[in-house]
């Protein structure tokens, strides 16, 4: 059985799905033979391989039945040894393997995977075999087995709610309270959640790090959050024109507010420039990549021909396909108009943006 989960969707996040499922193994005795963690967040899977372990394996005998088989280390072979042995003193032998290499990116699958796929259905009930694979493939029949034989676990980013209580559990253990939608701006202006942008849990962890050593008092505050505001104003400018073209102004206007507000005001200036200009960017790319498919070319002659990273280009045309070609030109005219009435002080920055907005 897999289990995940979509910002779309309200349903129990893995990392909670894990944790009710290990716990009431933990009651019962009854545990599963293996588990296949994937998925996105890599700090959820290191923290469930973590809990799984605390629960699984004593302490006092970790190195007799606690087995990880790193990259270079796995093999059918090595597997298989490794889960036939018993257990010394833990209520399972816990086998932890970096199977990455068993989804190879090759379209065929060689040998290994296939043999311990086959492997999953005989695993002994006294072991537990935990197979991390952040980039599993999900047509590969070690993927199906582990579905079959066990629990797929597919960990994808939080949404606002849970990421909400995961933010405020994490700034309780820095003895620091803050602001909870002011704090969830700040992730999500960063780019949580968003792939292009690169930021991660791992990304969130080192931000609240910082910004606890750097808050005098036990709240985190806005000025606190703009020391250490570092925006992919990039990704935001899409978001911004996505926001809109959907018909969600107000999301448009607050991913604005996201990323000027935490400015210093000797920046803002050159923020609102920087992000007119992207937005600029954004709508070129829009255009041309509308009118490239209009004369027939492929997605992959536009993006190879425009030199634009695929995932970025695959937005732009979603989003593009809200608005017709003539409509998107004059959107793009209008954002030249605009980063050139800043440029001479005509207009007030962030004015000349709401604006912009609000013809969209």
């Amino acid at each position: 059985m897999a289990y995940q989960t979509k910002q779309s969707q309200p349903i129990e996040h893995p990392f909670r799905t894990v944790r009710r499922v290990m716990l009431a193994a933990k009651e019962t005795g009854v545990y599963p033979r293996v588990m296949l963690l994937c998925g996105e967040e890599g700090f959820l899977i290191q923290w469930a391989c973590g809990f799984v372990k605390e629960l699984v394996v004593e302490p006092a005998v970790e190195a007799l039945d606690y087995i990880r088989l790193s990259e270079d280390e796995v093999t059918p072979a090595s597997i298989l040894s490794a889960c036939e042995t018993l257990p010394f003193l833990s209520c399972k032998k816990l086998v932890q393997v970096d199977a990455d290499p068993l989804f190879a990116s090759s379209k065929e699958e060689g040998d290994a995977q296939k043999q311990v796929a086959e492997y999953l259905a005989k695993l002994p009930d006294s072991t537990l075999l935990l197979l991390v694979a952040p980039k599993a493939i999900k047509n590969r029949s070690l993927y199906k087995a582990a579905e079959k034989h066990g629990l797929v676990f597919d960990f994808t980013p939080l949404d606002d709610a849970t990421l909400k209580g995961w933010l405020s559990k994490r700034l309780a253990m820095y003895q620091k309270t803050c602001d909870q939608t002011m704090l969830l701006n700040f992730v999500k202006a960063n780019g949580y959640g968003d792939k292009e942008a690169g930021y991660d849990l791992y990304s969130v962890e080192n931000d609240l790090k910082k910004v606890t050593a750097l808050a005098e008092g036990s709240e985190i505050t806005r000025k606190d959050l703009i020391e250490i505001y570092a925006p992919p104003a990039n990704t935001n400018a899409f978001r911004l024109l996505d926001s809109a073209f959907s018909g969600n102004k107000e999301e448009a206007y607050r991913i604005l507010s996201d990323t000027i507000d935490l400015q210093k005001a000797s920046q803002v200036m050159g923020t609102v420039l920087q992000f007119t200009g992207l937005l600029c960017s954004q709508l070129e790319i829009m255009v041309e990549g509308l009118e490239r498919r209009a004369e027939g070319q492929d997605f992959d002659t536009i993006a190879r021909e425009t030199g634009t990273n695929p995932y970025r280009l695959k937005k732009a045309l979603e989003a593009a396909s809200r608005r017709s070609l003539p409509a998107l030109r004059d959107c793009l005219y209008r954002a030249y108009q605009i980063e050139k009435d800043l440029k001479n002080g005509i207009m007030e920055p962030r004015l000349s943006l709401e604006l912009f907005i609000a013809g969209l």
